[in-house]
């Protein structure tokens, strides 16, 4: 798309708005509203808009000033308004650079370093879980205690949700798979078909916002926290993946039992074996790490196989194979999880990093057992995580030194506050010792 086909579309569909959306380095939307005949009429397509990127935890005040310049094939009419649309934009310094640290352009870069590597697609599916709450009495939301895993209507009372919010969601351009009731009491799930992994990034942080949107209207609180109930499951963003080549999937092949390649067994190894430095990325919050434990299929092993849902990472039956992610939540920055993965893949690819399966349920294995499978942990918290990625030199590399001890240094932060608080388990556990 062309600026002279987006003028068009804003006059012909009585455009008034235009709304500028980007990531900060955690991950979250910052939007900002433009008059649309100003954004024709100033060239902001071509120019950008200048902004102050301190008081949004890019830039220091001395050196604040930054450029977000719209990226023209991610122009999208917003269904469920009634005269805006919206269009994504890169992050540049005032010489028009690219800012190292913007999520977007680090996810740019690992797509170009795929196909560099003889990728030209980078295609990514997530699964996006969400927790719903309704606004009414606490009550009324304890009464639909024994809804499950695929409930019915009427028992799965926010089919209307759902629906709406994937008929927007198809109305933006988007294929969905299919949408559900999932195992815990107030939880949802939309999914999907792949995209190119960028779009597949723009997506998870287009659907948040939309969802936020429309869960209003049916005075619903929507979260995507991790973990917002200690005995339910927590949410997770599991994640499809797979590289392409001249429109040949080169994950899949037929004479081996998994059906995957060679390159896919050697994509596996990379990500399990930088798995604990991904994991400051998928899990990014500390209470990532609640949802992280046993008994409510969240992975904790680092493993693999081809069904088995007890490990990291699992190859779904399909006939079009891919590489299914699973221990992410949708709390995640998704361009700097996304970016991870494939630098991580990739890596496994040129060092032909081989980790055989682990074919047995890995909650239901002794310690005795773990122990001579060789079988490692993902990290149990933030810090440890954090930790973990300031020691992978390949994610440092790969995500950018600036961006990593720029992330690293606001989940620090956010650790020692969240650690510093006194909160009621304290005096239950400490009060008369």
């Amino acid at each position: 798309m062309d600026k002279r086909k987006i003028k068009e579309l804003i006059e012909s569909k009585q455009i008034r708005w235009i709304q500028i959306h980007f990531t900060d380095i955690i991950g979250r939307l910052r939007v900002l509203h433009i008059p649309a005949n100003r954004f024709i009429n100033d060239d902001i397509s071509s120019k950008g808009i200048n902004f102050d990127g301190s008081s949004v935890g890019f830039r220091t005040v001395e050196k604040s000033d930054m450029i977000a310049l719209p990226d023209l094939q991610t122009y999208k009419i917003l269904p469920h308004e009634k005269d805006e649309a919206m269009i994504r934009a890169n992050l540049y310094d005032t010489k028009y650079e690219e800012y190292r640290t913007c999520p977007r352009n680090i996810l740019k870069k690992a797509i170009e370093t795929a196909k560099k590597n003889g990728y030209d697609k980078v295609m990514i599916s997530p699964e996006m879980e969400f927790s719903c709450f309704k606004k009414s009495t606490e009550e009324e939301n304890d009464l639909n205690k024994n809804i499950s895993y695929f409930a019915p209507p009427p028992l799965d009372d926010l089919k209307d949700f759902r629906k709406k919010l994937s008929d927007i969601l198809m109305d933006s351009g988007y294929e969905i798979k299919y949408h559900h009731h999932e195992k815990g009491i107030y939880q949802h799930e939309i999914e999907i078909k792949e995209l190119e992994a960028l779009s597949a990034a723009d997506f998870c942080s287009y659907f948040k916002f939309v969802a936020r949107e429309i869960a209003k209207s049916f005075d619903i609180n929507i979260t995507f926290m991790p973990k917002p109930l200690t005995k339910e499951a927590g949410s997770g963003m599991h994640a499809h993946i797979v590289l392409y080549n001249k429109e040949k999937n080169m994950f899949l092949d037929e004479n081996n039992p998994y059906l995957l390649s060679k390159n896919a067994l050697y994509f596996i190894g990379g990500i399990l074996d930088h798995s604990r430095g991904i994991a400051a990325f998928a899990n990014s919050t500390l209470n990532s790490y609640k949802r992280l434990i046993p008994n409510f299929e969240a992975p904790i092993y680092i493993a693999w196989d081809q069904f088995n849902r007890s490990s990291l990472v699992r190859i779904a039956a399909k006939k079009n194979i891919d590489i299914e992610v699973r221990n992410a939540d949708p709390a995640a920055n998704p361009y700097l999880f996304f970016a991870a993965l494939i630098h991580s893949g990739l890596d496994g690819i040129n060092k032909k990093i081989l980790i055989d399966p682990i074919k047995r349920n890995i909650y239901k294995m002794s310690d005795e057992e773990i122990k001579e499978f060789k079988i490692k942990k993902l990290p149990t918290n933030l810090m440890e995580s954090l930790v973990e990625l300031q020691k992978d030199k390949v994610l440092i590399e790969g995500i950018g030194k600036d961006a990593v001890e720029l992330y690293t240094e606001k989940k620090i932060n956010e650790w020692n506050q969240y650690m510093s608080e006194i909160t009621d388990l304290d005096y239950q556990f400490y009060f008369n010792c």
